[in-house]
């Protein structure tokens, strides 16, 4: 089987961010700026059929921030600044995504951190764009950058460090709402990251992730455009280099299959993301 990443077209983020108990010191930032692109003609239907499309093509440029507010409060942003969605035989549409504000409380000591956070997604982004065909102008086709729905995030997430390693582990529930009038499955989650410092700038980790649905789409005719009862399982690997105390940069790359959760309302393809970090 070939390596392949998971993407849901409008509701799935394009990066898989840290899942930890831990939270960041008062008055101390962390933010990415991330760039990818995905290429994919293959996508699997939310019955779990495989068809061959025209390729499907998005660019993404991704905003992802922590800053510690308090001694065990920290709030987290997620903002797809841009995205460019279109098919080998159409025109690009483009916008915003859907931004994701994040409160995340330590309930325990840094020792052991458990964590507790809630995250709104709010439907920012471009809930209808639509891109004409290339040679048929009058002919065009939805590629929306946002999913349209407001919905939330509950997340429970736990961290151990030993020595130069570290492991985490958590399990979150996205409660969503509708659309125009049609209801969304909820989504589930679980997953694990563990992390090495091999020497001081550097860092490595693997993360896992599988998404599940509470049933099958109760609107199998949107197909990908809302991301209704999309699942999947992704494993990324990530190296992050410290440049100097504030700035540094990363590489991850992401693979997936149905390993645990099964494959549904996806296209597929290989995912390689770069990034840029500043630390304070």
């Amino acid at each position: 089987m070939k390596n392949i990443l998971l993407i849901c077209f409008a509701c799935c983020p394009l990066f898989l961010m840290a899942q930890g108990g831990w939270t960041r010191a008062p008055k101390s930032w962390f933010i990415k700026f991330d760039a990818s692109h995905l290429n994919s003609d293959r996508y699997i239907n939310p019955l779990g059929e495989a068809l061959q499309t025209s390729a499907f093509r998005q660019t993404s440029f991704s905003l992802y921030g922590e800053y510690g507010f308090r001694k065990r409060l920290t709030f987290i942003v997620q903002a797809p600044l841009l995205r460019i969605n279109s098919f080998e035989t159409t025109k690009a549409a483009t916008g915003i995504g859907d931004l994701r504000l994040e409160a995340k409380y330590r309930l325990t000591s840094n020792r052991f951190p458990v964590s507790i956070s809630i995250a709104p997604e709010l439907p920012t982004g471009r809930a209808n764009a639509y891109a004409a065909n290339k040679t048929t102008p009058d002919d065009r086709i939805n590629l929306p950058t946002g999913d349209g729905e407001f919905n939330v995030w509950a997340t429970l997430a736990a961290s151990k460090s030993f020595g130069k390693f570290y492991a985490s582990a958590f399990t979150a529930y996205n409660f969503r709402t509708q659309y125009e009038g049609k209801n969304f499955r909820d989504l589930y989650q679980f997953g694990s990251e563990i992390g090495y410092n091999p020497w001081k700038p550097l860092w490595i980790n693997a993360k896992l992730r599988a998404q599940y649905s509470n049933g099958a789409s109760l609107h199998p005719e949107l197909g990908f455009l809302r991301g209704d009862a999309a699942t999947y399982t992704l494993l990324s690997a990530e190296a992050f280099y410290k440049i100097n105390k504030n700035w540094g940069v990363s590489a991850t790359y992401l693979t997936g299959g149905g390993w645990i959760a099964p494959v549904r309302n996806l296209y597929l393809s290989p995912y390689i993301s770069i990034g840029v970090v500043y630390e304070r």
